[in-house]
């Protein structure tokens, strides 16, 4: 049987190199094993990979020296073996190696590895880093990588530093509108940071839109209770110039009778006159509705349907101006339908301050008082507004009793 150093150079050479690749195997296998946190596949492959390398060590010295005196006594004795051994051994290694590589790759394709974990991360559209308490980055994604340096220019070192950057939560890079958002996380005991940046670019754009549409529909609605304010004037106008319309037909038609009446007939005369007396009176009547505005008649059919007592303290001022006075009746209107609404309330007293830089009309009821601040939103949010238009003020106070009032400083135009 033939000896492994009686073997022909290029048969050894074929050796020395199937031991070669037989270590790149096992080098291979060792450093993805460790990659992959695998250590009893790691112990596997440094097996066969030290029996490879041991091999190819010896049949590298017996290349070189042969059986002489210069080649190492391991190297003789291994070189007068059976040559048929030899090919076993390798093919048994070829085999070890083989399997510990694919259950190598094969581990690491269908179990959860940290290899897995950094690829799955890498591919999420959003950005993840964790660093500890001193800024050292343990983990960080390609997104937010990106990010970093698209925000502060420079690579992603220190987590605190990163952390100061994006301190206000939300920034623009690459195009996109970003959403950072950072949480404290326990980890074997020891307590990390994270961070993760989302992207809100729809979002964003969703919400500003909502937002202009909110101010318009806002804008549609002042606009609108203006113009239900106007068509209001527009109708007590009409109304005004038709009772004056009357008024002066009338007259003309007691002028033309009296005119055409006979001077000698005292009878015709006292017919006339009593029929001046008779359209004096009616003219007063009508002048007294003219005078009486429709929005206080509204402001007193609303306290009843409500069931709400109204009490005067004083008349309403009459240095007011026909806006003024609107303001009023509206800012009337709104008290007693909170007051009915919110507080409960059976009796409204109303009352006027007028001193020498402002007017104040105040409502008082008795009902529930509210708890809290009392925000205008709604009704009130737009009284505010209409006040503001005018130089007026509108503020509530709740002591002992709710108030609302409305202030109108003089010496100042309308708005």
């Amino acid at each position: 049987m033939i000896s492994v150093i009686d073997v022909s150079e290029l048969t050894l050479s074929l050796l020395l190199f199937w031991t070669l690749l037989l270590c790149v195997i096992g080098i291979f296998s060792t450093i993805l094993s460790i990659t992959q946190k695998r250590y009893a596949f790691t112990v596997l492959a440094l097996i066969p990979f030290f029996c490879s390398y041991y091999i190819w060590q010896i049949l590298f010295d017996i290349h070189l020296f042969g059986d002489s005196a210069r080649s190492a006594p391991v190297s003789r004795g291994f070189g007068e073996i059976p040559f048929v051994f030899l090919a076993l051994s390798l093919v048994f290694l070829t085999a070890a190696g083989a399997a510990v590589l694919v259950l190598t790759v094969r581990c690491g394709r269908h179990t959860v590895t940290p290899n897995a974990v950094k690829h799955c991360l890498d591919r999420m559209p959003c950005g993840i880093c964790c660093w500890r308490d001193d800024g050292r980055v343990l983990f960080s994604n390609v997104c937010m990588n990106r990010l970093c340096a698209d925000i502060t220019g420079s690579p992603l070192l220190s987590g605190n530093q990163f952390y100061d950057a994006v301190a206000d939560g939300m920034l623009t890079a690459e195009g996109k509108r970003w959403r950072f958002t950072c949480r404290e996380i326990i980890f074997d005991g020891e307590r990390l940071h994270e961070m993760i940046a989302s992207d809100i670019t729809a979002e964003y754009a969703e919400t500003q839109k909502l937002s202009e549409d909110k101010a318009e529909l806002s804008r549609l609605n002042l606009e609108l209770k203006e113009y239900t304010q106007s068509i209001d004037d527009t109708v007590r106008r009409r109304e005004i110039l038709q009772a004056k319309v009357n008024i002066h037909d009338e007259m003309n038609r007691l002028m033309l009778s009296t005119v055409a009446a006979k001077c000698d007939d005292a009878a015709e005369l006292d017919r006339i006159f009593t029929l001046w007396k008779q359209n004096a009176l009616l003219l007063c009547m009508e002048a007294d509705e003219i005078a009486v505005p429709k929005a206080a008649v509204r402001i007193e059919k609303l306290a009843e349907v409500l069931k709400i007592r109204l009490v005067r303290k004083n008349e309403l001022p009459a240095e007011l101006s026909e806006k003024q006075r609107t303001l009023f009746f509206a800012a009337a209107q709104e008290a007693i339908a909170n007051a009915a609404k919110h507080a409960r309330a059976k009796v409204m007293e109303i009352s006027f301050e007028s001193t020498d830089k402002y007017i104040a009309c105040t409502f008082t009821n008795d009902g529930q008082i509210p708890t809290g601040e009392v925000r205008f939103t709604g009704g009130l949010g737009n009284l505010s507004l209409l006040a503001g238009k005018q130089n007026a003020q509108v503020f509530a106070e709740a002591g002992d009793t709710f108030s609302l009032t409305l202030k109108f400083m003089k010496n100042q135009p309308d708005g």
